[in-house]
């Protein structure tokens, strides 16, 4: 078995010991994590289909707030989007992702992201249209605010997310708007049926009044006028015969009338009477005269 020398043992202790703070410090300073996804995932302007990308800070001092998320040979970039602090209560030893939950057909949506042992982490921050959307489905605030720009990041590569939505993020804003359009239509539409049901209710109500009050009063029929009959009273006091041609006759309107009997014998009897009665009388005179002249 080959020994090597002591000397040469230190230096390669020594070697070892000044590589490996490299790395770490190059890890800790971008945050690089490897992360692998199994169905579609939603980042901010982009949808990333299943996979192994790499999440890590810009490498920029004046803004510590840039993420970049590429392919695993980190020679395409998906995704550059602002983010903000966040924070958690407990430390961990590994990476933590968390994710808004999908919903309706939706992928989730990346929320938050911790480095190793750090309590300190990155809320990733989506475009207007997109956060809004996210926040109805899920009925949780999401941070957004608009993505940074080439001359803010001086990245050499173009984000496919600046290029605006992917198409995935189209198609779901697309179905989104189609539902958001059917709910309303729906509530259109039920609201149209409320309507007609209580303007049927109340065309029911006013119908009778109205229909009242078109018909026109009505006037009462007079009442059939007595006719009075030409047929002679029996015989009776004078004075008690017009009480009883009063109650024979009767008007309609219950007004004053001509109450006096209609004629139904002739005087020229009663003047044959008396004239029969003269002339009895002249010649019983003159029959008187003769006798006392002999």
């Amino acid at each position: 078995m080959k020994r090597f020398p002591l000397w040469q043992l230190g230096a390669l202790a020594g070697a070892l010991a000044c590589m490996v703070p490299r790395i770490s410090l190059a890890d800790d300073y971008d945050k690089k994590t490897v992360v692998t996804i199994s169905e579609p995932t939603e980042a901010p302007g982009i949808v990333l289909e299943p996979g192994t990308y790499v999440i890590k800070l810009l490498n920029s001092s004046s803004n510590r707030h840039i993420a970049e998320i590429l392919n695993e040979r980190m020679d395409h970039l998906y995704a550059l989007t602002f983010t903000a602090p966040a924070e958690k209560v407990t430390q961990t030893g590994k990476t933590v992702l968390t994710f808004y939950e999908g919903s309706n057909g939706r992928p989730p949506a990346l929320r938050k992201w911790f480095w190793p042992g750090d309590v300190i982490g990155q809320e990733f921050i989506y475009p207007k249209n997109q956060a809004e959307r996210i926040s109805a489905a899920t009925k949780q605030k999401v941070p957004e605010g608009n993505l940074p720009t080439l001359a803010e990041s001086g990245q050499t590569l173009t984000p496919d997310n600046a290029k605006g939505l992917s198409s995935e993020v189209k198609e779901n804003n697309q179905v989104s708007v189609k539902k958001d359009k059917a709910d309303d239509d729906a509530e259109d539409r039920a609201e149209a049926a409320r309507k007609a049901a209580r303007s049927e209710v109340s065309e029911d109500t006013k119908t009778p009044a109205t229909v009242i009050a078109a018909e026109p009063e009505k006037t009462p029929e007079p009442a059939p006028a007595v006719i009075a009959q030409n047929t002679p009273p029996p015989p009776a006091p004078a004075a008690d015969q017009a009480p009883q041609a009063d109650s024979a006759v009767s008007s309609p309107n219950n007004g004053p009338q001509d109450q006096t009997l209609p004629q139904t014998a002739s005087n020229l009897p009663l003047i044959a009477l008396m004239g029969g009665l003269s002339l009895a009388l002249a010649i019983a005179l003159r029959v008187m005269k003769g006798r006392s002249r002999t």
